[in-house]
Order: C-alpha cells, then structure tokens, then sequence
C-alpha cells in the first residue's frame, strides 16, 4: 500500500469529501485544515496571516502593500519551510491522506499516490450550491478566484503547474463518476 494520498482539487469538485471518506475507508488520518492551523503554531502568525500569504503569495500587489514586500516575503518563506516540515512530519507518523496544501510538490520524492480531483464548471457550481450558503453568481466566482489562488500558489512556492496531469498519478473526473466511485478507485490503486 502507498503510505501517502495527496488529493489536489479544483474547488467544488468534492476532493475534500473524496479525502475524508478515502481516510476513513482506510483507517488511516486526514490531514487538512489542521495544517493552517499547525503552521500558525509553528511560525506564531495568524489564521489570515497564514492564509492571506498562502492564496495571494507574492503575486498579489495588495498584499505587499500591506505587508511591507520584505515582510510578505519573510513570512512567505516562513510558511513555507513551516509547512513542509509539518507535512513531512505528518508522513514520518505513518500512512495518511493529506488533501491540499501542494503537498504533492512537498512529497515529490515520498511513496505516495497523487490524485487531482475535478469537474467541469457547472456540475462544480451545482455542488457549490448545495454545500456552500452561495447562489449561481458567488459561486461561479468562488471558483474562479479559488482556482486561480491554487495555480499562484503552486507556482510561487514550488515552480509547479497545479492542475498539470503530469505531476499527479490519478486524476478523477468527480462530476462524471461521483464521489463513491472516486472513493474506491482510490483505495483500489493504494492497495
């Protein structure tokens, strides 16, 4: 069996449900929102600090304006280190899932199944609608702005192009063949 699963998503695509369920189908931890909140432990900074730096990184005009550039930088580079030593952490503990964060670019080199989960924008909008308290508009805009967020962030702190197929091993339509199914194939191809 793989030791790890990192599920990169498009947003609205069910990849965190997929994670939870795969976790829970496996025995094994989920580790998600807990890394903000072990990098906010690590480095001292806030829950927006941690993710303002996280979503806007160094692309983002307003940020180092109100950060300061060196300081947007500094704690840029904190977070980084932070979370890639607490996602390594999380690996040195045994098997796990591990949904978001980039943590396939953090696990490049780990025993590991990469999995990206998407779906095309109006089955993404349909379930936006019925798990977020949003209507059609917010939540095609949430999409948008969250994917785009993912992309600058894989990029400014790793180089890597998120959503390219080439840097996971499984990538799963959620739309076409649903949660469930995503499920088992991933439990199938870490077995």
């Amino acid at each position: 069996m793989k030791k790890v699963i990192t599920i990169s998503r498009q947003y609205a695509s069910g990849g965190r449900t997929i994670g939870k369920m795969v976790a829970q189908e496996l025995g094994i931890p989920l580790y998600d929102t807990e890394i903000i909140k072990d990098t906010m432990k690590k480095t001292g900074l806030s829950e927006e600090m941690v993710e303002a730096a996280e979503q806007r990184v160094t692309n983002s005009f307003l940020f180092n304006l109100a950060m300061g550039v060196d300081d947007a930088h500094n704690h840029m580079k904190q977070i980084e280190k932070a979370e890639h030593e607490i996602i390594q952490g999380y690996v040195e503990k045994g098997a796990c899932v591990i949904v978001g964060r980039s943590a396939n670019f953090v696990l490049e080199k780990a025993d590991s199944l990469n999995v990206f989960v998407f779906s095309n924008i109006k089955q993404r909008i349909a379930y936006a609608l019925s798990h977020y308290d949003v209507d059609e508009k917010q939540a095609k805009l949430m999409i948008e702005k969250t994917d785009r967020e993912r992309k600058i962030h894989a990029m400014s702190f790793y180089s890597k192009e998120w959503g390219n197929k080439s840097n996971y091993d499984l990538l799963l339509n959620s739309g076409e063949l649903g949660i469930e199914k995503c499920v088992k194939l991933i439990v199938d191809a870490v077995k």
